[in-house]
């Protein structure tokens, strides 16, 4: 993380290319990175490399000018030693005058072709903290690279707007079925994760949802993406009187819509955790068994439980179907902070509700 002889110091109308290959929560966890580059560098044009469908969020937000596939011909090569890559690359590297890479790189090869293709200064770590100790959250380690550039890490957890546009996105869902997002307060509960692992079993997500058909004036929605229909269609048959509304294999802006209009979101340790977290919507993260203190969604209304069961099987179930008494124990936790949280934005304006405020 060193400049090399004969680089240049970064001028305040720089180019800058920070390239970020990961899952959406992997990306989210950039956001701090970003803004605090952006608050240093206001003029600047700032691009990122990665896989555009998960940087969907963060373009039109005032962050970042460009998104990059990572998949661009000839990138792949960049692990090689003395390989010849495409000139089309070559010209796009050297159209930055500051590359940030956050790519596993043990060997330093990434880097060093990096460097001698764009002949402009590199930076680089690894995506991820070593292991503990100490315990580094993932956010704050990425603000580490951008030390060497003067850059501070920014006062608070930066929250992310919507723009208005893209709010409009999920008004065709509230007309269809006849949400008043001023006067009802929806629990949107995402029961999906990347990892079957970090999953909360589906029973408990049915006792979840039975407990808030007591609340007034809520309505529950369940999210899921286009890999995760199987969880909502083993979920539902588990309720008796809650009758959720279903969000399913939406794309990324209509869904980040719905869930800037949440009274609650309700997830675990997934991309869309870190979304609503983001937005500042009051976030309820179900954790387990990665630790929270090191990936955990950063915002000032998140409420972490810690999951005591991992995904039961038939036989960790009570005779009814219901969760297992281990497993109530986790339901609690879960509903006390979604009725704290529903409790807050009740006292809130209405106008004050989504994250258009």
């Amino acid at each position: 993380m060193h400049c090399m002889p004969g680089e240049k110091a970064p001028q305040p109308h720089l180019r800058l290319l920070m390239i970020r290959a990961g899952a959406l929560g992997d990306c989210l966890l950039m956001l701090p990175a970003l803004a605090a580059l952006r608050t240093h560098f206001p003029q600047a044009r700032i691009e990122v490399m990665g896989y555009p469908r998960r940087w969907e969020w963060v373009l039109g937000r005032g962050l970042v000018d460009a998104v990059h596939a990572i998949e661009r011909p000839g990138t792949y090569l960049l692990f090689c030693e003395a390989a010849e890559v495409p000139q089309s690359l070559t010209t796009f590297l050297q159209g930055y005058d500051v590359i940030l890479s956050y790519r596993p790189d043990s060997d330093s090869v990434f880097t060093r072709n990096l460097r001698t293709l764009s002949g402009r200064r590199v930076l680089s770590q690894a995506p991820f903290p070593p292991p503990p100790p100490p315990k580094v959250h993932v956010a704050d380690y990425a603000l580490n690279l951008l030390a060497e550039l003067g850059v501070r890490p920014p006062p608070s957890v930066p929250r992310l707007p919507l723009t208005p546009t893209d709010l409009t996105l999920v008004q065709p869902f509230f007309r269809t079925h006849h949400i008043d997002h001023t006067a009802e307060r929806l629990v949107v509960v995402h029961p999906g994760s990347g990892s079957e692992a970090k999953r909360w079993p589906l029973e408990n997500f049915a006792a979840l949802l039975e407990a808030l058909t007591a609340e007034p004036r809520v309505r529950t929605v369940v999210v899921a993406g286009y890999a995760e229909a199987d969880a909502v269609d083993r979920l539902l048959p588990l309720l008796r009187k809650a009758k959720p509304l279903v969000a399913a294999g939406w794309p990324l802006l209509p869904t980040a819509a719905l869930l800037a209009h949440a009274a609650v979101f309700v997830g675990h340790d997934s991309g869309l955790t870190h979304l609503a977290a983001a937005f500042g919507r009051p976030t309820v993260a179900l954790f387990g068994p990665t630790d929270p203190e090191i990936w955990g969604p950063r915002g000032q209304a998140v409420s972490l439980v810690h999951m005591r069961q991992a995904p039961a099987d038939a036989s960790d179930r009570c005779f009814d179907g219901g969760p297992s008494p281990r497993a109530r124990v986790d339901v609690g936790q879960a509903l006390a902070a979604v009725q704290h949280w529903l409790t807050v934005e009740a006292k809130r304006s209405p106008g004050d509700r989504s994250a258009r405020s």
